[in-house]
């Protein structure tokens, strides 16, 4: 087997646009695992929100979320590894989503946190599998008052601002954050030093493969780090313009089970 390790992104790459993982798909991570293979999932989501994916492809081991910041047991959900983001930094960028006039949200012991429960946070905790925690009084003062470091920030910002908000991001705090975006709608904030390509390295390191046995599959920005450390870098047709100036290869789109065609053309 030429490519021992191949880790993926989620969204965009993996599942259609409702989030299914196709049939041809789950045969393929399965029939490469049975042959030796390493497969991991490599998302910015939160752990929860990708636990019930990892465990329908069977898999065991790690799984990677919050773009590279936690790494966690899928048996278990315990988390092996957490880079969080010190608490200064945290109410910095909250008070920055003020001061640009977007709305902000954190992530805390595996969930969003929020004053009271409405309908779009109803509508964000089915789609990430954890209800959020309500707090009752505002998210940032809470922070505050309980010195909060977060796992990761995340701007909603409309999608004509998004290179603008992570230019400014990178301009006012370029040795604490990394700003990067997986959506047309967000701007995802973590500790600086901390990505998917630095979580690929650790598991490498930890699995003894190195990284010209490795394949990465993403589509977006927050992908770029992990296909810059991969033997292979492969983006989905789907995928940015950012993501594709560092891809080898090109894979149908996420929609025609892309991780499928690149287990069964491209790893042996």
């Amino acid at each position: 087997m030429k490519y021992k390790l191949v880790a993926s992104d989620f969204d965009d790459t993996m599942v259609d646009d409702n989030l299914k993982i196709g049939e041809k798909t789950k045969r393929a991570v399965k029939e490469y695992v049975e042959k030796g293979g390493k497969f991991v999932l490599c998302t910015g989501r939160m752990i929860s929100a990708i636990l019930p994916y990892a465990r329908e492809l069977g898999l065991h081991g790690e799984v990677v979320g919050y773009q590279g910041t936690v790494i966690a047991d899928i048996d278990t959900g315990k988390f092996i590894k957490e880079d969080k983001m010190p608490y200064e930094t945290a109410v910095k960028l909250l008070n920055f989503a003020e001061e640009l006039g977007v709305q902000a949200q954190y992530y805390y012991r595996d969930t969003f946190v929020i004053k009271e429960e409405n309908e779009l946070s109803r509508m964000y905790a089915k789609y990430s599998f954890a209800p959020p925690l309500i707090v009752g009084m505002d998210p940032k003062e809470y922070l505050i008052q309980n010195k909060i470091s977060p796992t990761k920030v995340l701007y909603l910002v409309p999608p004509e601002r998004v290179k603008e908000i992570i230019s400014a991001v990178n301009d006012r705090f370029p040795d604490e954050v990394l700003a990067n975006t997986s959506k047309k709608f967000v701007v995802e904030l973590v500790k600086k030093g901390i990505d998917k390509g630095v979580a690929m390295a650790y598991l490498g390191e930890k699995y003894g493969i190195p990284k010209e046995e490795t394949v990465c599959i993403g589509d977006s920005l927050n992908d770029v780090a992990m296909l810059k450390y991969a033997g292979l870098a492969v983006v989905v047709e789907n995928g940015s313009d950012e993501a594709k100036a560092y891809a080898d290869v090109i894979a149908p789109p996420s929609d025609r089970d892309a991780v499928a065609w690149v287990l069964e053309n491209l790893v042996d």
